[in-house]
């Protein structure tokens, strides 16, 4: 069975910005969203905020985030943009 993975970033900034839209060449729009893969810290993502407590959590599925990632800690999310 064929396995597939994706390259995940580490936040380096307090937030993550909503990667927005992207357009072919054929000019077909594409949503593109950020998921977390883990978080060890606050942050807050879909207008709620998120505290994994004491411990680092790590989410499968991925959290798909709509919109933009703020009020997080440099260096405590990792996620990737699709």
């Amino acid at each position: 069975m064929a396995s597939s993975t994706i390259a995940c970033q580490v936040n380096s900034a307090t937030s993550i910005a909503d990667p927005g839209t992207d357009t072919d060449a054929f000019g077909v729009k594409r949503k593109r969203n950020i998921y977390i893969v883990a978080a060890s810290d606050t942050f807050t993502a879909n207008s709620v905020a998120c505290n994994p407590g004491d411990e680092s959590i790590s989410f499968n599925p991925p959290f798909l985030v709509t919109g933009a990632v703020s009020n997080a800690t440099v260096g405590t999310i990792w996620y990737y943009i699709q």
